[in-house]
């Protein structure tokens, strides 16, 4: 190829045996090197659920003038552009824990009992994100306990939209329109998009503002990504972001 080309958010290694140094026949000096890069997306998805929350307020907004009128059509063409847009929210919130968790574990040595253990018992994904996030940052119970909460329900719902289930089942109470609608449209609304975004988000943000990670490839990787929030969060990180229980 070429060259390579390097932009914002990627990390440049030389592999093991990737430079090599010599002399040439003629006796002139002769070197080759073998780059790796990476490009980080946890900051990607992050702004990916910011952008989709930013639409699934403004669908929401339509679907509460469409609620006002009396055009059926209108209502459920509403329900259902705020359903999608805060579903993706949800996902690309829940994917950028995934990302920020893939390159930790990179810095976190696990007892090979308790990885067999994982494997044994399937332990759910937000125990092992939790686990991985405690080790890496020496989170204390208490910050632990309430890590596990967001977790678990950030990743419930990113569940329910990558697992949805085929099932017919009775209608559930929509709390802003007060009718019954089929449960997808209850969860996956803009109100608790923004709860799961913030909460997913604002894990990111403390870490990277008050975390106290373990090594320093750690502390290398947070103060990049704190300078990546502070473009998407110009103003601070909003304070509101507890475990949610939606509907």
């Amino acid at each position: 190829m070429a060259g390579i080309f390097i932009s914002r958010g990627m990390t440049v290694a030389v592999p093991p045996g990737g430079l090599t140094i010599g002399i040439g026949a003629n006796g002139s000096s002769t070197s080759n090197v073998i780059l790796h890069v990476r490009f980080d997306v946890c900051p990607t998805w992050t702004e990916l659920a910011l952008r989709h929350l930013d639409d699934a307020k403004a669908r929401r907004t339509a679907r509460e003038i469409a609620w006002a009128g009396t055009n059926e059509e209108d209502k459920a063409a509403s329900l259902e552009r705020e359903f999608e847009a805060s579903m993706q929210a949800i996902m690309a919130a829940a994917i950028a824990l995934d990302a920020f968790y893939s390159l930790m574990q990179t810095h976190v040595q696990l007892p090979p009992s308790l990885v067999t253990r994982w494997r044994t018992k399937r332990t759910a994904r937000y125990s092992q994100v939790t686990e991985i996030l405690r080790r890496a940052f020496h989170l204390k119970p208490e910050g632990t306990a309430v890590l596990r909460q967001n977790l678990k329900e950030i990743y419930r719902l990113r569940d329910l939209a990558v697992h949805p289930s085929g099932k017919i089942e009775a209608p559930i109470l929509h709390p802003e329109i007060n009718v019954g609608v089929e449960w997808r449209f209850a969860y996956f609304r803009a109100h608790n998009a923004e709860l799961i975004v913030n909460a997913a988000t604002r894990i990111l943000w403390d870490l990277a503002h008050g975390g106290k990670p373990k090594d320093s490839k750690i502390q290398e990787y947070m103060a990049a990504l704190r300078q990546r929030l502070a473009e998407l969060f110009p103003t601070g990180h909003p304070t509101a972001a507890v475990a949610v229980s939606p509907p």
